[in-house]
């Protein structure tokens, strides 16, 4: 029966994207489930034929919050228009990846990835049911009417929590039933391909999320179907008139969201905070790059740098001091231990030593902490607010862009 469902699933999107019709039969500007999800300045840059190919329930794109910097996967990518909004939020230091089983979606995807000339988007052929992804390396899993198609759904769910980072957000859209639906149509194999027999009940979507892991589980609704005589029979060919009318108030599109827990590491228990070593550059030097920082200034500076140690140097922040002002810099994490507070803790030694030493203000200047250091009190102002003396001796005075965005804290 899985088999069967997924090469059904498999066939009827590959004929889909082929005709740029939707999963259901019904062009997407006419179809209840799929018309009217985005609005023109969503897809603003993108192809314009973009939308045509979206089979989607949901706009997950605009009810999850995405942050500069952030990787992003979405399961059954189809032509890729999610993936191709999602990148454009996270920006050039993010990324999106875009997961589907389908040559043909595959095949339009990259065409779409090619004239929109976004770089930050990498497509993978594989199925949710097993992530061709590492462990704790994705911020965000989308997905916009996928799942249901499943016919393991709690492995769609361990794998999604596997590749999440610790803290990562679980944020798709999908078909949710308000009740049971009939055996007849629950075994139909076209309803399976029509998102509608495979969908869950919102009490299963939430146990099953739970058995997976997750927490903070919330199904918000975004839309109830109930479907005219003429649009049940186009929607639902294969399904006699009795079964069309038995639908009729059981689904609704809904917003499934979720978090996997953060398991914090405590400083002084699993690692240590200590001050940087000649021996700690090399691998202070790859952090900063797989980070996509400067490594300038660092050997210069590194009796004001502080390293995270946990059998090796698993994080990095470096001070610059002048007159009364400090300036945080080279904050990165190893990827695998992000989400643990070990940001944090760098953060607080920081400022704790910037105070010791009379420190009254400190500066940053980031394209991607601007949420993170928001949290600690840090406040937008202009590059010009920056100290001249401040400026003129960091390393980063001409290495961080014009389009940085420059923050001040007051101690």
């Amino acid at each position: 029966m899985t088999q069967d469902i997924r090469e059904s699933v498999r066939k009827k999107y590959a004929q889909a994207i082929i005709n740029k019709r939707s999963c259901c039969g019904s062009s997407t500007y006419n179809n209840p489930v799929t018309g009217n999800l985005y609005e023109t300045n969503d897809i603003e840059g993108l192809p314009e034929d973009i939308i045509k190919a979206s089979f989607g329930c949901g706009n997950p794109t605009a009810l999850a919050q995405l942050y500069a910097g952030e990787v992003v996967l979405d399961l059954g990518s189809g032509a890729g228009l999610d993936v191709l909004l999602s990148a454009k939020r996270v920006g050039p230091y993010g990324k999106a990846y875009g997961l589907d089983m389908t040559d043909e979606m595959l095949a339009v995807a990259k065409e779409n990835q090619e004239r929109s000339g976004i770089l930050n988007v990498e497509f993978l052929k594989g199925h949710i049911e097993s992530i061709p992804l590492s462990d704790n390396i994705i911020d965000v899993i989308i997905s916009n009417c996928v799942i249901n198609l499943s016919a393991d759904k709690d492995k769609v769910l361990q794998e999604a929590y596997r590749v999440l980072k610790p803290g990562g957000r679980f944020a798709i859209s999908d078909i949710v039933l308000t009740r049971e639906l009939p055996v007849t149509i629950q075994k139909n194999i076209t309803a399976w391909a029509g998102c509608i027999a495979g969908a869950l009940l919102e009490r299963e979507y939430q146990e099953k999320l739970m058995a997976a892991g997750f927490t903070d589980i919330e199904i918000l609704n975004t839309r109830n179907y109930d479907f005219d005589d003429e649009q049940a029979a186009v929607f639902f060919p294969d399904l006699t008139e009795a079964e069309r009318q038995d639908l009729n108030g059981s689904l609704i599109s809904a917003f499934v969201r979720a978090k996997k827990p953060i398991d914090v590491f405590v400083e002084g228990k699993e690692y240590v905070i200590r001050t940087a070593l000649e021996a700690d550059l090399p691998i202070i030097h790859t952090l900063l790059m797989e980070n996509g920082l400067t490594t300038s200034g660092v050997r210069e500076n590194l009796a004001n740098f502080l390293v995270a140690d946990y059998q090796g140097v698993i994080g990095v922040i470096g001070i610059e001091f002048a007159g009364n002002g400090a300036m945080l810099r080279s904050m990165a994490i190893s990827k695998e231990l992000r989400k643990r507070g070990i940001a944090t803790a760098l953060i607080e030694r920081s400022l704790e030593i910037s105070r010791q030493l009379g420190v009254k203000e400190v500066y940053i200047m980031t394209n991607t902490a601007v949420r993170f250091a928001s949290r600690w009190g840090f406040y937008k102002i202009q590059r010009l607010e920056i100290p001249g003396d401040l400026m003129l001796s960091s390393a980063l005075s001409n290495l961080c862009p014009a389009t940085s965005i420059c923050m001040k804290l007051d101690l």
